[in-house]
């Protein structure tokens, strides 16, 4: 028996950054419930106790490595699990209903017209001792606000200007009002860092976290432990690994063996096994939609054929999406979506007929692709070699559109070389790919063409509806226009949706004080305890 959970965020929490990139899409983003709960039953080897319950120490399993630790300038959802509120904190930041709480900031004020927001930072200190000042804080949002990575930098779109008032509160003025801009004070884009010491984000970031990042081995594990320096309730776990295992098998075996006690991040590839070697009887198996991630087809535009809408929408009813959830046996952690948004998205629409402008059908793609003039010229398919759960949907993506009568020319490449050819290009030099990110549907927004960015899609019509719904008054006046901007890329068929995908996480049943992702899809090791 599969023992699950799955909440959804309240609808506080609607309120998403508007503009972005991708948060790169090598591990499926992390799970989310309470672990206190333990298995009915047991079928595959009940989980070992834990040697480290008596020592409050604990080892979790990540798949991928950072390669980097600044996160100001790197979005790889390796990095991000991991330090965003366990070593730095944002200004403020959001409950699991979707209300603001004191961060760094204890306080705030809003003006009437919602352009002036008055921050009161609390007394406390960073991790190296030195106390937290307004002009730290300005130097972290201005340095966001500056971030290359557009999703971090777009809540400051409507900012006019960031001030120290004096040495404990900071005054950020707007243009107009934002949706965005208070909900990025959240998360991302307003994590706290010392000025001082920025020049070592990369291999020694610091900030007011409950933990310390102590080591950082390459390929190997990065080592937490708690930081005397903390304003609030100090943790219980004294110590956190990270040990990091590329190989799925080698990752759930370590697990199994009671070499780590959680394995928080879990990719679609390995989904099957966790139902038919009875991982999910064992330990408790999480899903959560708030950390999960939606795979798409992407078309580029710049390239031909592909700028005709007509030849996407019939190249798009080939996609069996079904044919996904059937592949990976796990209809508890994915469903079929032709939207861009996860299940607790309001813009989020289950597929049907009535919800895809394409729908599957063999016959009508075939039939369409003639008549948008698809003479049988090869469709090149950029895919990933060496990340799984991506390669066996781009194995499946192509013998559907070779089944519609399509000529199919894969280019298969390593991530490496894939992140060049893709994110890096200008254009990017691909014809179709498929994607997976737990980024919001705004990293679709593009004010002109000349902004055009890895996914080639540039639609005025749906960045001014983006534009409208970041101004509105109300969630639910945002949330109105935010569906017709959805309803916008959809009939545009540049990017595909085809699942929304859960987060999903096994956990030791002993261990408990599981919290909700608070900072996009972050881990948070405060409230662990065995």
């Amino acid at each position: 028996m599969i023992r699950q959970q799955a909440r959804r965020m309240g609808r506080g929490a609607i309120g998403a950054t508007l503009g972005g990139v991708l948060l790169l899409f090598i591990a499926a983003c992390g799970a989310g419930g309470d672990p206190s709960d333990t298995p009915d039953e047991s079928t595959g080897g009940a989980a070992p106790t834990s040697d480290r319950a008596a020592e409050n120490k604990l080892v979790l399993i990540a798949l991928q490595d950072p390669g980097t630790l600044d996160y100001v300038s790197n979005n790889l959802t390796a990095l991000i699990l991991w330090l965003p509120g366990n070593v730095v904190e944002p200004l403020i930041s959001f409950n699991g209903d979707g209300e603001p709480e004191p961060g760094v900031a204890e306080s705030w004020e809003i003006s009437e017209d919602q352009t002036t927001y008055t921050f009161t930072l609390r007394e406390t200190n960073f991790s190296n001792g030195e106390p937290v000042t307004a002009a730290d804080v300005v130097y972290s949002l201005t340095t966001m606000q500056e971030s290359p990575i557009a999703t971090y930098a777009a809540p400051y779109e409507a900012v006019a200007s960031i001030e120290a008032t004096d040495e404990r509160t900071v005054t950020v003025q707007l243009s107009r009002p934002s949706q965005s801009f208070f909900r990025g004070m959240g998360g991302m884009s307003a994590l706290i860092q010392p000025e001082a010491s920025a020049g070592t984000i990369a291999t020694d970031p610091i900030g007011t976290g409950p933990y310390v990042l102590d080591e950082y081995v390459t390929d190997s594990r990065l080592t937490f432990s708690i930081n005397p320096e903390y304003w609030g309730e100090m943790p219980s776990l004294e110590e956190v690994e990270v040990r990091i295992i590329p190989d799925g098998t080698a990752a759930l075996n370590a697990l199994r063996a009671g070499e780590a006690d959680a394995f928080p991040v879990i990719t679609i590839d390995l989904w099957e096994r966790l139902t038919t070697e009875g991982y999910g009887d064992d330990f408790n198996l999480i899903t959560y939609p708030q950390g999960g991630e939606m795979l798409y087809v992407t078309f580029n535009t710049t390239q031909a054929p592909y700028e005709d809408v007509e030849l996407r929408r019939a190249l798009a009813a080939s996609f069996d999406r079904q044919q996904f959830i059937d592949a990976f046996n796990a209809p508890w952690g994915a469903t079929a979506t032709c939207g861009y948004g996860l299940e607790n998205t309001p813009w989020y629409t289950e597929e049907s007929a009535d919800t895809c402008p394409a729908p599957f059908d063999v016959e009508a793609a075939a039939a369409d692709l003639q008549a948008a003039g698809y003479a049988g010229e090869a469709l090149e398919f950029t895919s990933l070699s060496d990340v799984a759960d991506l390669s066996l949907p781009a194995d499946l993506l192509i013998a559907q559109l070779q089944g519609v009568g399509v000529e199919v020319e894969r280019n298969a490449l390593d991530l490496a070389r894939y992140a060049q050819v893709i994110f890096q290009g200008r254009p990017p030099q691909f014809g179709v790919t498929v994607m997976s990110d737990p980024a919001p549907i705004t990293q679709f927004a593009c004010p002109d063409e000349s902004q055009m960015g890895w996914t080639t899609y540039c639609s005025p019509e749906m960045t001014d509806l983006m534009n409208q719904a970041d101004a509105a008054q109300s969630v639910e006046e945002y949330e109105a226009l935010m569906n017709q901007a959805s309803d916008v890329l959809k009939e545009d068929a540049v990017i595909v949706p085809l699942l929304a995908k859960s987060g999903v996480g096994l956990w030791h049943p002993d261990l408990q004080g599981w919290q909700e992702p608070q900072i996009l899809v972050d881990i948070q090791f405060a409230n662990l305890h065995w």
